[in-house]
């Protein structure tokens, strides 16, 4: 019997005060048209690491790990602020909010990539750069005026307080992807 595969991440879940604020944002921004495909608010979340495609028995062992790694960091204070556009402004494929930089988002990217390395996972070769994904470009060109606007957006600075890590496992479908959560790992100070 072939074991099932599931296409898996890691990250951090936000609070309905914040999906609120980012969806505020995408609605002012809805006019630029349909050449950008908008991330369903409860959708939004801050990827520690994609893990794509994995089996039953790697699920496990990243929920282990996640385990591990929110178990030697303390609650902390995430800040979002600001936004931009993956790779520039000038050939926008994805908008963003911006994240703050944070030395306990750090600690726990870190203790996040060392539990996931001790449990078989390559690094991650790439540099982390926090961010939301708010929106992905469809298309290659993009009006002038979409650049501008996206490049003009602004997300009011939001805090929240992240007590947890999650594992997610994420299914495509036409009408976007939908996200169940797996796991939700306690941060050391929420343990009991």
């Amino acid at each position: 019997m072939p074991s099932e595969f599931f296409r898996t991440f890691v990250c951090l879940e936000l609070p309905t005060t914040i999906q609120v604020q980012a969806e505020a944002l995408q609605h002012k921004l809805a006019d630029l048209g349909s050449s950008i495909r908008w991330v369903d608010p409860p959708n939004l979340h801050l990827t520690l690491r994609f893990l794509g495609e994995i089996s039953g028995t790697q699920l496990r062992a990243v929920c282990c790990a996640v385990c591990n790694a929110a178990s030697r960091v303390d609650t902390f204070s995430l800040e979002l602020s600001g936004t931009g556009c993956f790779p520039s402004a000038r050939r926008p494929r994805a908008f963003w909010i911006g994240v703050t930089k944070n030395a306990s988002l750090t600690l726990l990217c870190g203790a996040l990539e060392e539990q996931l390395f001790s449990a078989g996972f390559d690094r991650e070769v790439r540099p982390f750069s926090p961010h939301l994904t708010l929106g992905r470009v469809r298309v290659d060109r993009m009006s002038v005026r979409v650049r501008e606007v996206l490049a003009k957006a602004e997300f009011e600075a939001a805090s929240f307080l992240v007590t947890n890590v999650t594992v997610m496992k994420s299914q495509l479908g036409k009408s976007g992807a939908v996200h169940t959560p797996v796991a939700r790992e306690p941060l050391q100070s929420c343990q009991s």
